[in-house]
């Protein structure tokens, strides 16, 4: 286990160097200078996964709303930047988790 455990740190020091997580951090630091524009942001992503949340209902109108108010700060480039940085390094954390989780075979509860 020690071992695995190495490794694990050496995979996090190189995601942590790599240019995806390099990227989201000026890019989250950039958005985040702007305080105002921030605020909006995280409003606008909590606003968004309520309602992407909710159970029984198809939410496209109240998203599209959403998406309505909020289109100046979408198409912002500082917020468009930080989203396609946020989404590379999340494609890459799960292309890794899938890596690490190839092979190895458990059984699953709903079978």
């Amino acid at each position: 286990m020690h071992e695995i455990l190495e490794e694990s740190a050496k995979l996090n020091e190189t995601i942590i160097n790599s240019k995806e997580y390099q990227r989201y951090l000026e890019t989250r630091s950039a958005l985040k200078a702007d305080e105002e524009l921030y605020r909006t942001f995280k409003e606008f992503r909590k606003k968004n996964f309520e309602l992407q949340n909710l159970q029984d209902i198809n939410p496209y109108d109240e998203v599209h709303s959403l998406v309505r108010e909020y289109s100046d700060m979408i198409h912002n480039s500082k917020v468009s930047d930080f989203v396609r940085a946020e989404q590379r390094i999340c494609s890459l954390l799960r292309k890794t988790y899938n890596k690490i989780a190839e092979g190895l075979e458990f059984d699953d509860p709903n079978e």
